[in-house]
């Protein structure tokens, strides 16, 4: 929160066994740069020690964001790609 408002946000989803998605984060472009999107990555990582071991932890990275992800050990594997539909309205 910031002046009342929220300016950043991260949702994880997943089945509570094995498969864990982080989503949506997010930081409003003028709360960039500020240490917030870590603080929100950081709260998330739970996952890493409340997950079985091999658990598969992921996420969809946004173009120019790879970088901040692996930072926290997430990275891109070649054999494996993001897939997704989107409904008809």
């Amino acid at each position: 929160m910031y002046q009342g408002r929220a300016v950043g946000m991260g949702r994880v989803v997943g089945d509570g066994a094995i498969y864990f998605y982080s989503q949506d984060m997010a930081v409003h472009p003028e709360r960039q740069r500020r240490g917030l999107g870590t603080r929100i990555v950081q709260q998330v990582q739970y996952l890493a020690q409340q997950a079985p071991d091999k658990a598969f932890v992921g996420l969809f990275a946004a173009e120019g964001t790879l970088g901040f992800y692996e930072q926290f050990g997430f990275m891109q594997h070649p054999a494996l790609t993001g897939m997704f539909r989107v409904t008809p309205v």
